[in-house]
């Protein structure tokens, strides 16, 4: 059975005398509750038994007894209260009670400052309707009056020293600051509400900034975790085809010297068996031919002296062999260049990974603007490029803004043009160094910007916004901000950024996003390949004749598809430096 989970305020657990949180609450016959303490005592004070709250009498002093169930869920109250008190929650505000009312007070809705005391609504009204008490100066409900009055002049005070920082009254002034800037109370009071309103301001934004750049740290954390995650997969699969190649290659090897091998005995086999058919008909012949020379009739030599044939051929290879099918050294030799190669590819792919760290910024203090370093260091000029741009997008005539317009214009047809997805590039590519750019997003629903390699696809639907498709972009979707990974990156924003700023480093593989208001990272991309490289096996034995050519990467964006000619365009803003810097970047 599901549990319904109330909420009550603290007025519920205050006695309406002493107005304070009960204590041993009892119920009269009535059904109010009461501190057992504050109800006998008013009653003993009293003519009559009767609720101090409804009236209702009674003929006789009635018997109390502890409202079980309600103490319950008093001390349930109190144990809340004492938690939230432990985990920093404010103290409830102070209750001002009225000095003129008896038996149980009231509540006092003004405090004078000339009578130097405080009345509920009630006690009130002759200083509304009394001539002589209307000129009393009547202020909020205060418990400590006295130290509204001069301790050396019995006086109210009234006024402010701003360069004594102290307060003052009437006679102080003369006495003490004849020549000093004074303002009233009401003054300062209202000009220091002012500054503690700037001040809870300042404090808010600092925390929202040290918020977003913990959001920024942990949004990097987590997106470097996707990347290794990924790497690791891709090394440990690579590295297993490889093992399997060189197995493979081993077995290979192996299999060709076997059969080597086996060739070589079968034929051995072979001329084996033909020497040892030979040497059976010679020992027939030498039994033959000895026989011939124990004869006694040499007359018989002459009709039967058989024919001896001619000696065959007994050299063979093998009797004169002297190297092997493979030598062990040249096997040694060949797998230490292996090694070798191996070796060298693989200091190569480290020094790459360290280089990553080395290429970071020092990060001294988390909190400095890293932002103002970026924008005075690598600004750079944008403009957008009317080639590649959708036949929906309308340019500005300098090239800085674009909005979609919903229908599609009569524009030249080119193989730069997007003609399905709702892009336009940068004028400019780049191959090289590092260069920042902001854009100005206010009134935009669904947008997107980053970069994106040249080669990207510009005809057709099938484009997916991924770093494996060439294409680095941050994008909002009915207030939702993500990064366009693969699968996406939902960030956990308060506000989508009106004003977003990208900031490239080529040879360091980075595009990272910021939020140029609340000058905080949003989201980075890291190991980025803006360069298309061959597969790692292909390079692992491979002697490179020269360093591949740079693919050059181009700004990109998309603005809302808004309804109407009045919506707010996508701009590109000038980069406004920090202090010290010169003119603006536009």
């Amino acid at each position: 059975m599901a549990s319904a989970k109330v909420s009550v305020s603290e007025e519920h657990f205050l006695c309406s005398i002493c107005l304070d949180v009960f204590n041993e609450p009892v119920s009269t016959p009535c059904g109010h509750n009461y501190c057992k303490g504050c109800i006998t005592d008013y009653w003993a004070t009293s003519d009559s038994n009767q609720c101090p709250l409804c009236k209702e009498g009674f003929q006789k002093t009635p018997v109390l007894r502890v409202n079980t169930e309600f103490r319950d869920m008093l001390e349930l109250f109190k144990k809340t209260r004492l938690a939230a008190a432990v985990q920093g929650s404010l103290p409830r505000p102070v209750v001002v009670l009225c000095d003129l009312c008896h038996g149980m007070n009231n509540k006092a809705a003004k405090s004078c400052l000339v009578c130097l005391a405080s009345y509920c609504s009630g006690h009130l009204k002759p200083h509304h309707s009394v001539q002589a008490l209307k000129w009393h100066k009547l202020i909020k409900p205060v418990r400590s009056l006295e130290d509204r009055v001069c301790k050396k002049h019995n006086k109210v005070i009234e006024f402010f020293c701003r360069k004594d920082q102290s307060c003052a009254c009437i006679m102080c002034l003369r006495d003490n600051h004849e020549m000093h800037e004074v303002v009233s109370l009401e003054e300062e009071i209202k000009d220091r509400k002012t500054k503690l309103k700037d001040m809870k301001r300042q404090v808010k934004h600092n925390l929202s900034k040290k918020q977003n750049v913990i959001q920024g740290i942990q949004n990097s954390v987590m997106q470097d975790r996707q990347e290794l995650d990924k790497i690791k997969a891709e090394t440990v699969k690579t590295f297993d085809a490889l093992v399997a190649l060189i197995v493979t290659r081993k077995m290979e090897l192996i299999d060709l010297m076997e059969g080597k091998q086996k060739a070589a005995e079968q034929k051995a086999e072979a001329f084996i068996r033909q020497l040892q058919l030979d040497i059976a008909e010679d020992s027939r012949m030498s039994t033959e031919l000895e026989e011939l020379s124990k004869t006694e009739d040499d007359f018989t030599l002459l009709k039967v002296l058989p024919s001896v044939s001619s000696p065959s051929n007994t050299t063979h290879p093998f009797t004169e062999r002297v190297q092997h099918l493979l030598q062990v050294e040249t096997v040694r030799r060949a797998m230490s260049k292996m090694e070798e190669t191996l070796n060298k590819q693989m200091e190569n792919i480290t020094s790459k990974v360290n280089r990553v760290d080395k290429k970071e910024e020092p990060m001294e203090n988390v909190f400095e603007d890293e932002l103002g370093y970026i924008q005075k260091q690598y600004a750079i000029k944008v403009t957008l490029d009317p080639n590649t741009a959708h036949p929906c997008l309308i340019l500005s005539e300098d090239r800085k803004q674009v909005r979609d317009g919903g229908t599609e214009r009569t524009v030249p047809d080119n193989p730069m043009r997007f003609d399905s997805l709702h892009f336009v590039l940068g004028d400019e590519g780049f191959s090289t160094g590092r260069f920042y750019y902001e854009v100005q997003l206010k009134g935009q629903t669904r947008w997107e910007v980053g970069v994106a390699r040249e080669s990207i696809s510009r005809k057709g639907l099938g484009l997916s916004l991924s770093p494996d498709n060439g294409c680095w972009t941050l994008g909002s979707y009915w207030g939702r901000c993500q990064a366009n990974t693969d699968p996406p990156v939902i960030l956990s924003l308060s506000n989508v950024s009106e004003k977003v700023g990208v900031f490239v480093d080529y040879e360091g593989g980075v595009v990272s996003f910021y939020d140029v208001d609340a000058r905080a990272l949003i989201y980075s991309y890291t190991g980025c390949a803006f360069t298309a490289s061959a597969p790692f096996l292909r390079n692992l034995f491979r002697v490179y004749s020269s360093t591949p050519a740079k693919t050059k990467i181009y700004p990109l964006f998309r603005p809302s598809a808004e309804d109407g000619s009045d919506s707010d365009p996508l701009q590109i803003t000038p980069v406004k430096a920090p202090k010290q810097s010169s003119d603006p970047v536009c």
